[in-house]
């Protein structure tokens, strides 16, 4: 099984993107893929792997998109002052009553950019790489992964790496090498030298990585998942974020 792990942005510039593939007897390796990460080479990279672990919402909340079909056919809208059905999926709302994190909003927040590129990536794999849309609760080739939820289900001290300015790239900096630095000396079957230096200098890329590893989570059956019809269901069409569910030593290479 290969993994590519993206941390999808709106743009190509700020995208980052892993590579984990097996790399001898029970030894695997995460190499960062050259060029832009542009959308014709995330078509390409996905004709290369098994499986996407993907940074960024796979789908909208459900009354939402029924809330803005009412109101463009001038049907009356369906919301009330509670805007939480129409602003964050089920998904979102499992994430925080788990304490898990806090999701951003993709129908009302900036993540619905690389949402959008995200959908429209989406086609293009199902067209042009496999033939067929994918669910998108992460039973098949998308895993909907959030890095920092994942940091913190490992136990793993994040605080600050993503902090940007230049007051803060120094300490943002050593807190990345931090984590990369433990990543190395809790998993030896994983070898993270070649994205060391891009993962210490990118929060971007240090989330590629995260999503290969969480998507690694997610096939061994260590991550949330849907509980009930109505989360199953949900799943399948908003996107399901998959957290660890075990520790970051229990995480062996996949079969």
């Amino acid at each position: 099984m290969r993994i590519l792990g993206l941390d999808l942005a709106a743009q190509p510039r700020t995208t980052g993107c892993v590579v984990l593939a097996p790399d001898g007897p029970g030894r695997w390796a995460a190499t960062k893929p050259e060029g832009p990460a542009d959308d014709d080479r995330l078509v390409a990279l996905a004709r290369e792997v098994d499986v996407l672990g993907i940074d960024a919402p796979l789908g909208w909340p459900r009354a939402f998109v029924a809330a803005v079909v009412a109101h463009e056919d001038f049907g009356p809208w369906p919301g009330g002052v509670d805007r939480g059905p129409l602003t964050h999926r089920v998904t979102d709302h499992v994430v925080v009553a788990r304490g898990e994190g806090r999701p951003l909003s993709v129908s009302a927040d900036r993540i619905g950019s690389p949402a959008m590129r995200g959908a429209l990536l989406q086609h293009r794999w199902a067209t042009e790489v496999w033939g067929a849309p994918e669910s998108r609760d992460g039973t098949g080739r998308l895993v909907e992964t959030y890095p920092a939820a994942s940091l913190r289900a490992w136990g793993v001290e994040a605080t600050g790496y993503k902090r940007g300015g230049a007051a803060h790239a120094e300490e943002a900096r050593r807190v990345r090498a931090g984590i990369v630095a433990h990543l190395a000396a809790t998993l030896p079957w994983v070898d993270v030298d070649p994205v060391a230096d891009p993962a210490t200098a990118s929060d971007h890329v240090l989330d590629a990585l995260l999503c290969c590893l969480t998507v690694v989570a997610a096939r061994a059956g260590t991550t949330t998942a849907p509980a009930g019809p109505d989360e199953v269901a949900a799943a399948r069409v908003e996107g399901w974020v998959h957290v660890p569910t075990a520790p970051l030593a229990a995480l062996t290479p996949p079969p």
